[in-house]
């Protein structure tokens, strides 16, 4: 029974380990993501400066700042559903681990009522056989 607590112990160390692992997986995945978000932000920014200094009259500051506008709204957006992505793969991620680890720790519950079980089982009939020993002897000294 014992051997059995440790096993179910060590599965639920597991469990968590595994929990930390797949949390600090979706964490750098997301930060990575962030990191590309930056990346394009910067490059865009660059070539937005580049093409401002090409503006030359009110029409081509009025066009500059719509496609400036478009580029700004659509990278918010972009950050957004990626942020929103990474959430639900995470949770995802993190429901399939507890059920998984559910799973295990269901098995070990098993294994260790089937355990608690046998021992009863052998118990009794132990108990039973040293019983009916014992009247066999009671029998036995008194016909004696």
């Amino acid at each position: 029974m014992q051997a059995q607590l440790v096993d179910l112990y060590r599965a639920g160390i597991r469990s968590a380990a595994d929990m930390m692992k797949l949390s600090l997986e979706q964490t750098e995945r997301f930060q990575q993501q962030q990191l590309q978000l930056i990346r394009k932000a910067l490059d865009e920014s660059t070539r937005s400066t580049a093409q401002a200094g090409e503006v030359k009259g009110l029409d081509d500051m009025v066009a500059f700042n719509s496609r400036l506008a478009g580029a700004q709204l659509e990278r918010v957006g972009e950050f957004w559903a990626n942020w929103w992505r990474a959430a639900g793969d995470a949770q995802k991620s993190m429901i399939e681990q507890f059920q998984s680890n559910m799973g295990q720790a269901n098995e070990k519950m098993r294994e260790g009522y089937s355990f608690a079980a046998r021992a009863a089982e052998d118990t009794t009939r132990l108990a039973s056989q040293a019983s009916q020993a014992a009247n066999e002897r009671k029998e036995h000294r008194k016909s004696a």
